[in-house]
C-alpha cells in the first residue's frame, strides 16, 4: 500500500512533527510502500530545509508542493493513504483529501479543527483522550498515553537510574528552532554558576553564533547529539513542552518543562497537574531548579518510566495497516 506523510519542519515552526512522522514511517514501510510531502517555499528556499535532510537523513523519498498551490498539487499524488502532521491546515484540506484518497488521517495536539472528516486522528498526549472530537461515526480513535510514539532508543529502556546528591550536569534543549532565543535567556540564568550545561542546538536554530559566545568548560553546546546519551548524563533536564518530555519520561529523567510556544500549553498544565515533573515560565527556571530537592528528584526518576510502554507507534501502525486491508 503506498501510504504519502505530510510533514514539514524547520526555520520557525520546528522538529517535532518530522521527528515523530520519521519514526512512523519507520514502522509503516515494513508492510507499505512510505514517502513523505513536504512543502516548499519558492521566495524561502532554505524554510523547510532541516525537515527535508532529516527526512532524507532516515532514507525516505520526498515530493515537494509549492506551499502556495499545496491544495492543487497534493490532490495529484498518487496514494492510497494521505496522513497529515501540520497545524497548517482546515476542514476544507480535510475534505479535499477524503474526496480523492482512499484514506486520510492526521496527527492532532490542540483540536485544530471543529470538524475532523478523516479516517483516523491520533493524538499521542497524555490529554489527547480528554479532548471530544466531532468525528464521522468510523473514525478511529488513537488518543493518550498508549500511543506515545517513541524513537526506538528509548522504547523498553527500563534500567535502574542513579540520582546524584546534587545537581551538577543540566541539559537544556527547547526544540528543533529557538526564534525567541530561549536557549540564550536560559543560559544567562545558570552560566556563571557551579553548573555545567548541556545545551543542545537544533537544526533550525539561526542564532548559533550569539550562542557560541558563551561555549566554555561550563557551556557546552551540542549539535546532531544521542539524545539519549545526553538525558542519562544529565542531573536534569530543562526542557521544552513537546514531544522531548515523553522521552525524558520514558528514561526516567527529572526535568523542568517549559512553554516556548502557545501550543505546548495543555501538556505544560497536565505535567503540573498530575505531578509528572516540575514546570516553570523562562524567566523562573533557575529559582526552580534551586529549590528542588533530592527526594522528589529521586521520586520522579523511580516513577516516570513506568507511565509509557513504549508500544504506541506499533499499535498506530496495526490500526492503519488492518484499515487498509479492510
Amino acid at each position: 500500500m503506498k501510504i504519502g506523510i505530510r510533514a514539514d519542519g524547520g526555520f520557525g515552526i520546528g522538529m517535532g512533527h518530522i521527528v515523530r512522522c520519521v519514526t512512523l514511517a519507520k514502522e509503516l514501510r515494513k508492510r507499505n510502500d512510505v514517502f513523505f510531502i513536504c512543502k516548499v517555499n519558492k521566495n524561502t528556499p532554505n524554510k523547510y530545509l532541516p525537515g527535508i535532510n532529516f527526512i532524507l537523513k532516515n532514507n525516505f523519498k520526498i515530493k515537494e508542493i509549492d506551499e502556495v498551490e499545496l491544495e492543487k498539487e497534493i490532490i495529484k499524488i498518487e496514494a492510497d493513504c494521505i496522513i497529515t502532521d501540520s497545524y497548517d491546515v482546515d476542514e476544507k484540506y480535510f475534505n479535499l483529501l477524503k474526496d480523492n484518497f482512499n484514506f486520510s488521517g492526521c496527527f492532532d495536539d490542540e483540536k485544530i479543527c471543529e470538524y475532523f472528516n478523516v479516517d483516523f486522528i491520533i493524538n499521542q498526549n497524555f490529554y489527547g483522550k480528554y479532548i471530544k472530537y466531532n468525528i464521522n461515526n468510523n473514525t478511529r480513535m488513537l488518543l493518550g498515553s498508549d500511543y506515545i510514539i517513541l524513537r526506538d532508543e528509548f522504547r523498553n529502556t527500563k534500567e535502574e537510574r542513579i540520582v546524584n546528591k546534587e545537581i551538577k550536569n543540566i541539559m537544556i534543549t527547547v526544540g528543533g528552532s529557538d526564534y525567541d532565543n530561549n536557549t540564550e535567556k536560559l543560559i544567562k540564568q545558570f552560566w556563571r554558576e557551579n553548573y555545567i550545561l548541556h545545551v543542545v542546538i537544533g537544526s533550525g536554530f539561526e542564532n548559533i553564533d550569539k550562542l557560541k559566545k558563551y561555549e566554555c568548560d561550563k557551556v557546552k553546546l551540542y549539535f546532531n547529539v544521542s539524545m539519549k546519551d545526553l538525558m542519562q548524563l544529565s542531573d536534569i533536564c530543562i526542557s521544552s513542552c513537546g514531544t522531548t518530555i515523553y522521552e525524558l519520561i520514558a528514561l526516567g529523567i527529572p526535568f523542568i518543562g517549559v512553554k516556548v510556544v502557545e501550543n505546548q500549553e495543555m501538556l505544560f498544565d497536565y505535567i503540573y497537574e498530575y505531578s509528572l515533573g516540575e514546570v516553570s515560565e523562562i524567566e523562573d527556571v533557575y529559582n526552580k531548579i534551586k529549590n528542588l530537592t533530592y527526594e522528589r528528584r529521586l521520586e520522579l526518576s523511580k516513577k516516570l518510566p513506568n507511565i509509557i510502554d513504549g508500544s504506541g507507534v506499533e499499535r498506530i501502525t496495526n490500526v492503519i495497516n488492518n484499515l487498509i486491508v479492510c
